[in-house]
């Protein structure tokens, strides 16, 4: 009979450690339950992949960067009438992924577009995709310190190794030439690539107001709804929903 330490030691020399650390255990209910050896072989096989999993997912999320955590199983589609809970679950099943389809949410604040975007993310990372969100505001951040750096290219670098890119909030305020040009080659980049998940208050027309520039709007759009679906939301925000519930709202508000 093999000495247990000696299969703890040649568990851990292949990376199993997990089921190294737990194989006393396993191996007792095992002889309690006069488990086949096949049965056992496939218990220990389930309990490592299980927590690699685990741990891979754990890894994607820290990457991820998301503020929260929200799914589209919290979404209430009865509040926004103008999202069609059809086409948010064929997203869900992230086609769109491998395809280097793009994602935009445009509409007012307070409808549900970073819910949407950030469930769209968790979708992605429990798929087994890599994924990071940053807020437009970030981004112009990033590409402003970046440039007096001179570390521009590492930069564009970490937006175009995800699997997926979330950017949200765009419109709420414009980019400045530096970050609206950097915008333009990350999309560029990615484009038929990697997946952007884009967020938005402002209509498509609106864009080259953002950007600072017409020409430059319409290449990033050209490129950007290439391959894209769309969710135009034109509901009430969540946010005041809330507040009236809670009676915090003047009246004339309420109405």
């Amino acid at each position: 009979m093999v000495n247990t330490s000696l299969l703890v030691e040649r568990l851990k020399k292949v990376g199993w450690h997990y089921t190294a650390n737990q194989l006393d255990g396993l191996l007792e209910d095992a002889s309690k339950n006069n488990v086949t050896y096949s049965a056992f072989l496939y218990t220990l096989l389930t309990h490592e992949i299980e927590q690699k999993e685990s741990v891979a997912f754990q890894r994607r999320m820290v990457k991820a960067k998301l503020p929260f955590r929200k799914t589209v199983h919290e979404f209430d589609f009865s509040f926004q009438p103008s999202i069609q809970e059809k086409r948010v679950k064929e997203v869900v099943t992230c086609r769109y992924i491998t395809s280097g389809e793009n994602i935009v949410l445009v509409g007012p604040p307070g409808v549900g577009k970073t819910h949407l975007a950030i469930a769209f993310g968790m979708e992605a990372i429990t798929q087994g995709y890599s994924t990071l969100f940053v807020t437009a505001a970030d981004f112009v951040s990033s590409c402003r310190k970046a440039q007096e750096k001179g570390t521009v290219e590492r930069c564009i670098q970490r937006w175009l190794r995800p699997d997926v890119l979330i950017m949200d909030e765009v419109g709420y305020f414009p980019f400045d030439e530096i970050s609206a040009n950097l915008f333009f080659q990350v999309v560029s980049k990615r484009y038929e690539r990697g997946s952007i998940i884009l967020t938005s208050n402002k209509s498509y027309i609106e864009w080259g107001k953002i950007f600072g520039d017409e020409v430059l709007a319409t290449a990033i759009l050209d490129r950007l709804m290439h391959h894209v679906t769309t969710f135009n939301i034109k509901g009430n925000s969540y946010r005041l929903k809330e507040k009236q519930k809670a009676g915090i709202l003047p009246a004339t508000l309420e109405r």
